[in-house]
């Protein structure tokens, strides 16, 4: 309830002046903070509401990306892209990458 609270009160009180877009990054999962923020977005007008969806190569990261998505879906929130984060470091020098999680569960693409 209390960051439920601070949620309508950053999205209400504040002046935003004209946007294009409105960003926000919230933790993995499916919380009563992320049913507050799309019931609050989307009663503005003009408002289209979008998840991107970021995920790591890890089994449990997919996990939760997973919930996320049904999430989106139960709420009819359109998927605007998956993001695999962190798959690999490159050297800004010899150009190399290295896996900083290895692929097991196969990424994004499962």
């Amino acid at each position: 309830p209390r960051k439920t609270g601070l949620i309508k009160q950053f999205l209400s009180q504040v002046t935003w002046g004209d946007l294009d877009y409105l960003i926000i990054d919230t933790p993995p999962g499916t919380s009563d903070e992320h049913i507050s923020i799309l019931q609050l977005v989307s009663g503005v007008q003009n408002c289209k509401v979008g998840a991107v969806v970021v995920t790591t190569p890890q089994e449990v990261s997919l996990s939760d990306v997973r919930k996320e998505i049904a999430f989106c879906n139960k709420t009819n929130t359109n998927i605007l892209g998956v993001i695999e984060n962190m798959s690999y470091f490159q050297c800004p020098k010899c150009q190399e990458q290295t896996e900083i999680f290895a692929p097991l569960s196969g990424g994004a693409t499962k």
